[in-house]
Formats: structure tokens, sequence, C-alpha cells
């Protein structure tokens, strides 16, 4: 497996955290099956890591995967 990498993302709304983890999982659905992810990097990046930072007030999603594939995903929801 290659070297995983995390990425964080602050969201005020917790609307915004179903939108962003939904995109999440469907992006690395559509990776999976054009087999540019495996079934077990498929199962461990899903699991994305919540914690809510008090100095910013915002809740800080953070993502894992590789450095091509969370570049890819910031582009597809950042433009």
């Amino acid at each position: 497996m290659k070297s995983s990498k995390i990425i964080t993302i602050g969201i005020k709304e917790l609307a915004h955290q179903k939108v962003i983890l939904a995109a999440w999982y469907n992006f690395l659905k559509e990776n999976f099956d054009a087999k540019k992810v495996s079934a077990e990097e498929f199962t461990l990046y899903l699991q994305a890591h919540v914690m809510y930072d008090l100095d910013k007030d915002q809740i800080e999603l953070m993502l894992s995967g590789t450095e091509p594939l969370l570049e890819d995903f910031k582009k597809s929801i950042f433009g």
C-alpha cells in the first residue's frame, strides 16, 4: 500500500460536513471502480476523523489517502 497523507477541512455548519463526507465517499467509490484504489485502501480511507477546534469554533474533518488522491479530491470539491 502507498504512503498515506492527511488533509483537514474546516467547516462551520454540520450540513457541510455531511456534504463533504458524501463527496468523499463518492470520490473514493469512483476511484475504486476505476481500479485506482484497492479494496483495502477504500476501506481505510473511508475512516474520516472528526475533531472540534475551539480556537476557530469549527469542526475539522481529517481525511486520509495518498497525496495524489487527496489533491484530486481537493480539486474536485474546491475547483
